[in-house]
């Protein structure tokens, strides 16, 4: 075998074998450049991962606005409008650096009440662009629908007698008028919702607690259980015909009728009487001149008695109460009124007869009526329990409804919360699921004042205040202040209930200012507002109907 030597490298792979300090140089520039396409990628992504963010919540808040904006049922120009505005207000055009693009607004296929929206552009590159990446697409989507359980609303409607006027001049409708188109209008802002709960076999309810110095309560109570309304003896501040014995100057100093043949003066005493009221509460006529006598057209003397049948309005006075401080920070327990769930199981608890037809003060209060015995009183139209509505029935219904009366917001919480509760004498027909699905329960009061009560001057639920003392201590040991107060603490006693219950309260002062316990009774300080006019009423209660319910984000 022939040896053969082996042959040496030349040129410049000799020199790199021989020299290897540069090597690390050379192996270092082969290597950033990977390392380079890793770190910009990482903070292009990075930023593109920051827009994107940016853009889903852009694209979130813009679909719940739509959705609130809508009011037909379909996505039409308003509700584009709506999200679109909150759209580029949350993510401006240019953000970023990404292509200007416009957000595709639509409904689902399957519904047309939930609002899609669909937005794509691109944002460019910094570091990619060495690599020939130059910009990076960014892309979202999002849903909104109305999320309706069971939805009962108790709407409490002041009816006082304010509501009779303008709540401006200019506008074209009085208070009460306007009260009727807001409370439509809310109905057709829901009709959908109604119909959409109807089919899937929820429901959506409506009742109705309008309230003055009292409520017209009995024909739901009575509904509930017959015994619940006392029928029997039963005080009233009242009169009823005397005679005596004395001169005829004396006669005529108690406006008395005088027979100078038999010396007898014939004259009314005011005083408290207890008077039967079973055949009024069972709904027959009853002859009040056979219990108070007649007088002639002064209101003040006697005269031969004649029939004058009445029968029962359905109005109440409440059951037996206690005189709480206006400082009390709870309901003590013999305030049978202002236990909402109790049911009644004796005379205390029951509800008595509000009979205006057998009502004097027994001194001189008010001309009312032409008699300045008789206090001032009022019936409102009788409330309505839970129930569906038609458009139809309800706006016949609202068209009864007849302004009189003083304020007493206390009557109108207290039978708003009873009205819906799951408890109580009404608790069969309103439990807290309907076919397994929960049931959503507000409270939307209004009311066109404060508190305005009459000490002296007004039979309400709690009779004539001054003389029977079931709230303040009554006579000179009270006064309309101390009665102010007195009620103010029971409403916001009753307000905590109600919300402690689950109601959702809503407070709408028409064109009055809210105290602090009308504010404080809402559920949130959003819910508590002023509407000065007409208009602005009815757009309230279109704002009411598109709150209610769980708007939420489907996507």
């Amino acid at each position: 075998m022939s040896k053969h030597t082996p042959r040496r490298p030349d040129g410049l792979m000799r020199r790199l074998l021989v020299e290897q300090r540069g090597n690390v140089l050379i192996t270092w520039a082969f290597a950033i450049i990977p390392l380079l396409a890793l770190i910009g990628s990482g903070f292009d992504l990075g930023r593109g991962y920051l827009a994107k963010a940016q853009l889903q919540n852009a694209c979130d808040a813009a679909v719940l606005a739509g959705r609130r904006a809508m009011t037909g049922g379909t996505v039409d120009t308003t509700v584009v409008s709506e999200a679109t505005k909150l759209f580029n207000f949350n993510f401006p055009q240019g953000t970023y650096g990404t292509a200007n693009f416009t957000p595709v607004i639509g409904s689902a296929a399957s519904s047309a009440q939930t609002v899609v929206i669909s937005a794509s552009t691109t944002i460019p590159t910094t570091l990619m662009k060495i690599f020939g990446f130059t910009s990076l697409p960014l892309a979202v989507t999002c849903n909104a629908k109305q999320d309706f359980v069971n939805t009962d609303i108790v709407l409490v409607l002041d009816t006082t007698g304010s509501m009779a006027n303008k709540a401006v001049s200019t506008d074209t409708q009085t208070k009460i008028a306007a009260l009727r188109s807001a409370v439509l209008a809310l109905y057709d802002q829901l009709a959908d919702v109604q119909t959409q709960l109807t089919t899937a076999g929820l429901r959506l309810r409506y009742g109705i607690v309008p309230y003055a110095s009292t409520v017209n309560v009995g024909a739901a109570v009575m509904s509930a259980n017959s015994s619940y309304i006392h029928a029997g003896l039963t005080p009233y501040q009242s009169r009823q015909v005397a005679t005596a014995y004395t001169t005829k100057t004396q006669c005529t100093n108690v406006s008395g009728s005088y027979s100078s043949a038999s010396g007898i003066c014939t004259y009314f005493k005011y005083l408290q009487r207890s008077i039967d009221t079973s055949d009024y509460v069972a709904g027959n006529n009853v002859n009040v001149a056979s219990i108070i006598g007649t007088a002639d057209s002064t209101g003040l003397t006697p005269v031969t008695t004649v029939t004058k049948n009445v029968k029962w309005a359905g109005c109440t006075e409440e059951r037996d109460t206690t005189r709480m401080a206006s400082t009390a920070t709870s309901i003590p327990a013999d305030a049978y009124d202002l236990d909402i769930d109790r049911v009644p199981s004796d005379t205390a608890t029951k509800w008595k007869a509000y009979w205006p037809d057998v009502e004097f003060t027994s001194y001189k209060s008010n001309m009312y009526s032409g008699d300045p015995y008789t206090p001032q009183y009022a019936c409102p139209t009788a409330a309505k329990r839970m129930a569906v509505w038609t458009r139809a029935d309800l706006n016949t219904y609202l068209n009864t409804l007849n302004p009189d009366g003083g304020t007493y917001h206390d009557f109108g919480m207290m039978w708003g919360a009873r009205w819906d509760s799951a408890n109580g004498i009404f608790g069969a027909d309103n439990p807290e699921k309907y076919n397994s699905m929960p049931v959503k329960k507000y409270i939307i009061f209004m009311t066109d004042g404060l508190f305005d009560t009459g000490y002296s001057t007004l039979y309400s639920g709690y009779g004539v205040e001054q003389l029977d003392a079931r709230v303040t201590p009554g006579g000179s040991s009270s006064n309309e202040t101390d009665q102010l107060a007195r009620h103010k603490q029971r409403f916001s006693l009753l307000c905590s209930k109600a919300k402690n219950m689950g109601y959702s309260v809503w407070v709408i002062g028409f064109a009055t200012t809210l105290d602090t316990s009308l504010t404080n009774c809402a559920s949130t300080a959003s819910q508590a507002s002023t509407s000065s006019n007409s208009s602005a009423l009815i757009a309230k209660f279109v704002e009411i109907g598109k709150d209610i319910g769980a708007l939420r984000l489907t996507q």
